[in-house]
């Protein structure tokens, strides 16, 4: 009989979480034992988790100056459950989590590529030192979740290859699906009903490139009123975003949509898929479109090299290029004529990203590793 693994994930914020959601949700319950901890104070991430069955906690630490007694709070904790497995998501969960396992003596540190590929983007030699030194020495095993975040972690952080392992992140498909068939109305709403509707979603963060986006897309606009784009999301950007769509005078052509609470049903309005990221570590966004049976085009990082191939389901281009992404629209729309056929080929790649595949990946590597403690 199989050793139950006893398994503490921690993350950063209690904000929901699908990724970590569906992880925990189609993992062999058999075989591991969750507990999911935040350090922000709690909120929906507990909820997501006890609709589960699967015990959440917060550690209530909302600044820096409070690590200290989060360490010390997590150090007697992890001692008491004796785990197995501590699993870190984020730079703060890394921080604080790597150094309270290592106090705790639990035998698998495991530190997650979600934030790394935006380090070294900051041009902020203590952060980045931190970060590498968190996934050098205190951790025993890096998990990058595309050969891309691989490949960073190796040559920006210099962590041996030997040390990582690629699991890609799985989805819910179906029902994702099946939030998709609700009505959005987005085309209705923003006057969007006659036009070939480009979409992107994300942060408004400089890291996600929109201005390149708005930029390209304006240029293909300017010569042809039958296209449109709305970009989903919020953050801190959003006023010099506002500004800039002003200021290229497309304010009735492009449309900050905001935060939506139905972005399956939005996503499934656009006609294609744009994501102009500058690093990405994995892209959800990605199977999400594809998944919708969405053409995209893309910008190299994450996954998109491992899935997107050109005139097949979408084109890929450089992060940044004002030209590459103004060509790859005005490709798109000359190739309108095949999206039918590149959203069947979409449909069928995302079936890779289905969670019950990827799970059963991740439950089998995660097992391999207290099997040799």
């Amino acid at each position: 009989m199989n050793k139950l693994i006893r398994f503490c994930h921690l993350i950063d914020p209690a904000t929901e979480n699908p990724l970590l959601f569906n992880s925990v949700k189609f993992s062999d319950r058999s075989r591991f034992d969750y507990v999911v901890i935040s350090l922000a104070p709690e909120g929906d991430l507990q909820e997501q988790m006890r609709s589960i069955s699967v015990k959440s906690l917060s550690i209530n630490c909302s600044a820096r100056r409070g690590y200290p007694t989060a360490l010390m709070k997590l150090v007697r904790y992890f001692r008491s459950e004796r785990f197995d497995v501590v699993q870190v998501h984020g730079f703060e969960a890394s921080f604080v989590g790597l150094i309270a396992a290592i106090i705790a003596r639990i035998p698998v540190r495991i530190f997650s590529g979600h934030h790394s590929h935006e380090v070294p983007l900051y041009g902020n030699a203590r952060l980045m030192a931190v970060d590498s030194f968190l996934a050098r020495h205190l951790a025993t095993q890096v998990i990058a979740p595309s050969r891309n975040m691989r490949d960073i972690f190796v040559n920006k952080h210099r962590v041996p290859a030997a040390k990582i392992e690629v699991i890609e992140h799985g989805m819910y498909l179906d029902d994702w699906r099946r939030q998709a068939q609700q009505a959005s109305n987005i085309r209705r709403e923003f006057g969007f009903e006659k036009k070939m509707l480009f979409g992107s979603v994300g942060r408004l963060f400089w890291v996600k490139g929109f201005d390149t986006l708005i930029r390209a897309f304006s240029v293909v606009a300017r010569a042809r009123d039958d296209i449109a784009l709305a970009i989903a999301g919020d953050g801190g950007d959003r006023p010099q975003l506002e500004g800039l769509i002003s200021e290229l005078g497309m304010g009735e052509r492009i449309k900050l949509i905001g935060k939506r609470t139905d972005i399956a049903a939005v996503m499934n309005e656009f006609d294609v898929l744009i994501h102009p990221s500058i690093a990405e570590s994995f892209g959800l966004i990605y199977p999400e479109a594809l998944a919708l049976g969405k053409p995209v085009i893309a910008t190299r990082g994450g996954i998109a090299e491992d899935i997107v191939r050109n005139g097949e389901n979408g084109y890929l281009i450089n992060p940044g290029s004002l030209s590459e992404m103004t060509d790859a629209i005005e490709k798109m729309i000359g190739a309108r004529a095949s999206w039918a056929a590149m959203g069947e080929n979409a449909r069928t790649v995302s079936e890779r990203f289905s969670v019950t595949k990827t799970q059963r990946v991740c439950d089998k590597f995660i097992a391999s590793l207290v099997k040799y403690q």
